[in-house]
């Protein structure tokens, strides 16, 4: 189990990092993050669009394939940027997805907790069921008023940031004991006598 844990270390810091982050700003902030972040979608899609027609032209070669994609991007672009409401309708169910996932891994952490003889696995459990709830409620309702929508995903993200520093330190104290159990381990272990 903790050689797993060891190998997502990492990557479970900076998806609780982001998570907590990205929380605060729609809490704060969530139309204007809304907006800023269906203009950079948008921006990205036309300027992608853009440069693969510009390829396809440079090249002088006739890719349809390549020149229809280049265009349904930079459409899709400027629809995402004249039309944010209509994209901000989707957010919550994304973000619901991530929250159940989320919370389903951090039920197996504890799950993994509990059969280490860790104290913490309830605690950890116990926030792991509440993330799922979290994503459960998001996805079961995402399209009631889009303000108390993201301000109540924003509410979920901060949530999921903070447990997960929390699962993580518990974690790590976990880990820690164990590799301590496996030194003393080796130091106690008697010598053969034909080893002497």
């Amino acid at each position: 189990m903790f050689e797993t844990f060891r190998s997502i270390r990492n990557r479970m810091l900076l998806t609780a990092a982001g998570c907590f982050a990205l929380g605060m700003a729609l809490l704060l902030f969530p139309d204007m993050f809304l907006t800023m972040i269906c203009y950079i979608i948008g921006a990205l899609l036309i300027a992608w669009g853009v440069l693969g027609i510009l390829g396809c032209l440079r090249d002088h070669v006739a890719r349809t394939g390549t020149l229809l994609v280049s265009v349904i991007a930079a459409g899709t672009g400027i629809f995402v940027i004249s039309q944010p409401r209509t994209i901000s309708s989707i957010l919550p169910i994304v973000v619901g997805l991530i929250l159940l996932i989320d919370g389903i891994v951090n039920v197996r952490h504890g799950i993994g907790l509990r059969q280490f003889g860790d104290r913490a696995s309830t605690s950890v459990l116990v926030l792991g069921v509440i993330t799922v709830v979290f994503g459960l409620v998001i996805l079961i309702n995402p399209y009631s008023t889009a303000e108390w929508t993201f301000r109540l995903i924003g509410i979920a993200l901060v949530y999921s940031g903070l447990s997960d520093f929390i699962i993580l330190f518990r974690m790590n104290r976990a880990n820690q004991a164990y590799e301590n159990q496996k030194i003393i381990d080796v130091e106690t272990r008697p010598v053969d006598e034909e080893d002497e």
